[in-house]
């Protein structure tokens, strides 16, 4: 295939955000594309065991150094009209001043990037994002004469206030990809016609290949994870309140494995303490994510939880956590809050109401007495993840809309 795509993101590979780009990256270098990783931050710490690899893909440029300054001002001098229309794009796809300022901000370092990229036969740029990577995505290709696209993740951005950037942006790029099929729908309901004729729906996947459980084996005490940032949409106050009524109702032969960070972490623990649930719940902090997987491979993980809510500007799209241990078998319980409904139907996983604590407790209870219910379902989610979350597959289909 030999094809060259240059992917712009936040800060992939560095720190621990969107490290669902690692199946994405690695499947379409499987499939023969060359992928240049330009992460909008520039240089950092590879924190992602299984991203260390890419380190060879990168430019990984800072906003502004000498290089890119003295390209800046030769540009200012002796093409005003070309640098004139590119901070004119940038006000058209700036929502306040904020925004602004930072396309401003990236302008240098995008300049600089089409000079880099120009020998290299670029054949397609792609923003993991609609932020401001989009914008350097939308300034390199404008000047590299290269088609470009975006992945909208959630739909919670899809209001007025962010109606300049998606309008110019979903005008500018050829594909605007969508990563669920209520987003799709969504975006293309914002954007109308004719711009919605560009939006694509192509799963996030994981890697399915090279495991089969060989036996159904349940751990005692019973193992349960939930691997998400701490965070109020995640919902993990009403997972406390599941674990709660577990206890209450005389099950107590279970661990529940918290993996992650964020802002709420001061105050889950006071809420475990609270609830007297020290013996079982357990605020484990980020865990490398090859370990989280060779925890599933190795029987560690009985069921996976996502308690996951939905509240003002935030959209939960497809978690890649739940394909993840879906594509181990192991079994998972989720809340029909975004698009989670496209991967956790009701036959390949347990689907709950949001906020509805006793509705956890029971699913894991119907898991703990049932140990061929636990297999079924964990079948079935492969299954499923193999159908439509296969990261190969959704790589092929990647390639065919770039």
């Amino acid at each position: 295939m030999d094809k060259q795509i240059v992917y712009i993101t936040s800060s992939f590979p560095f720190g621990n955000s969107e490290s669902w780009a690692c199946n994405e990256i690695n499947s379409l270098q499987e499939l023969g594309c060359n992928v240049i990783i330009i992460p909008k931050t520039g240089k950092g710490r590879i924190i992602n065991q299984n991203a260390i690899k890419f380190s060879s893909n990168l430019i990984d440029l800072p906003f502004i150094n000498w290089s890119i300054l003295t390209l800046s001002l030769k540009t200012i001098l002796f093409k005003p009209c070309l640098f004139l229309k590119l901070i004119v794009e940038i006000v058209k796809q700036s929502n306040s001043l904020i925004n602004f300022l930072k396309g401003l901000a990236v302008l240098p370092k995008s300049l600089y990037l089409s000079e880099v990229l120009k020998s290299k036969k670029i054949d397609h740029i792609h923003s993991l994002s609609t932020t401001t990577p989009a914008v350097i995505a939308h300034i390199i290709s404008s000047n590299l004469k290269v088609p470009w696209s975006y992945t909208l993740h959630s739909s919670s951005i899809l209001n007025s206030k962010y109606k300049r950037s998606f309008m110019f942006q979903s005008e500018s790029a050829s594909k605007c990809r969508a990563i669920s099929q209520i987003t799709a729908n969504d975006l293309s309901n914002f954007v109308g016609l004719p711009l919605s004729k560009k939006v694509s729906m192509v799963h996030l996947g994981v890697d399915i290949k090279g495991f089969k459980k060989d036996k159904c084996i349940i751990n005692d005490p019973f193992i349960i994870a939930t691997p998400s940032e701490l965070s109020l949409h995640k919902g993990h106050i009403y997972a406390f309140d599941a674990a709660k009524k577990l206890i209450d109702a005389g099950v107590s032969n279970f661990n529940w494995f918290f993996y992650g960070d964020g802002p709420l972490l001061k105050e889950f623990k006071k809420k475990i303490k609270e609830l007297n649930l020290n013996n079982n719940c357990y605020l484990l902090g980020n865990l490398d994510h090859q370990r989280l997987l060779d925890k599933y491979k190795n029987h560690e993980i009985d069921a996976v939880i996502s308690s996951s809510i939905s509240i003002p500007d935030i959209f939960e799209g497809i978690p890649v956590s739940l394909m993840e241990a879906m594509s181990y078998q192991i079994p998972v319980i989720a809340t029909d809050c975004g698009g989670t409904k496209e991967l956790v139907d009701g036959q390949s996983g347990i689907l709950v109401n949001q906020r509805d604590p006793e509705a956890i407790a029971n699913a894991i209870s119907k898991l703990m007495n049932n140990h061929e219910f636990i297999r079924k379902l964990g079948n079935n989610g492969r299954n499923k993840v193999m159908e439509d979350f296969d990261t190969m597959k959704n790589a092929s289909e990647l390639i065919k809309l770039f």
